[in-house]
């Protein structure tokens, strides 16, 4: 399991349903569209500010992404 590209498919799925541009996304959360398409498509690791802010704006529950088991059963870090 990997953590930003679970959260990149879960912001550009929620940003789709809502019928939103990236601009509209990026200019919500205050940050750049390039560096909002960055995030979508899991090339950077955002910090930990930047993912709350993007999954406010997309009504997202960071929960979900944080408290994770990777394969082994083993409690998954999330590194911001």
């Amino acid at each position: 399991m990997h953590i930003l590209a679970d959260f990149a498919r879960a912001v550009s799925e929620a940003r789709e349903a809502k019928h939103w541009s990236q601009e509209k996304v990026a200019e919500l959360a205050d940050i750049s569209t390039r560096w909002y398409q960055q995030i979508e498509k899991g090339d950077v690791s955002a910090g930990f500010e930047i993912c709350v802010r993007v999954a406010r704006v997309l009504e997202l529950d960071l929960n979900q992404f944080l408290d994770r088991k990777d394969e082994s059963g083993e409690d998954t870090v999330l590194h911001v």
